[in-house]
């Protein structure tokens, strides 16, 4: 099942727009749906530490935005 997107915020008044965008932007980074954006793939069940250590690395540097 495919989660919803968020909708467009350019028909949105500009003072709500320019606040809802930026969030609008950071919920696509992290989810991965922003355009550009790597999908992360899913570890198997037998992932070895340093895979688990790399995946986890991805997923903070989306959230810090530091990737």
């Amino acid at each position: 099942m495919k989660k919803p997107s968020i909708p467009a915020t350019n028909s949105l008044p500009p003072e709500l727009g320019r606040i809802i965008e930026p969030l609008k932007a950071n919920v696509e980074i992290i989810t991965g749906s922003r355009p550009g954006s790597t999908v992360l793939s899913p570890l198997p069940a037998a992932a070895t530490l340093p895979q688990v250590v790399t995946q986890l690395n991805l997923i903070l540097s989306r959230i810090q935005q530091s990737g």
